[in-house]
């Protein structure tokens, strides 16, 4: 069973070990490629992220029919960039084949 997926974020994978012009090892980010999802939506609610009340933690999930991001990869939903945490959960394993596909948990911070 395949669902419809409608909507699209911007996917850049994390790229480690490349050197810079001076011979130094760097990380970054691949350029962004347009992935199809089926839609996302918050965990949770947002979290303080110090004692002051300066900043919070924004938590999104991303569904979709494929695990494409890893840790540390960007993903811009609606505009707004996350990064990855964890790698994607599969939930295509249980009872009735049934596979829904896949959940990315996304977070950024505010402040």
């Amino acid at each position: 069973m395949r669902f419809p997926e409608p909507f699209t974020v911007l996917h850049e994978a994390r790229m480690d070990g490349q050197e810079d012009s001076q011979g130094n090892v760097t990380s970054g980010w691949a350029d962004p490629v347009e992935v199809r999802v089926y839609g996302w939506g918050p965990p949770s609610p947002d979290a303080e992220i110090r004692p002051e009340m300066s900043g919070v933690r924004r938590d999104l999930d991303v569904y979709c029919r494929t695990g494409f991001a890893g840790p540390r990869d960007r993903v811009t939903v609606d505009g707004t960039r996350f990064e990855v945490v964890g790698y994607p959960e599969d939930f295509n394993h249980g009872p009735f084949r049934f596979t829904p596909g896949y959940r990315i948990s996304l977070q950024r911070w505010e402040g």
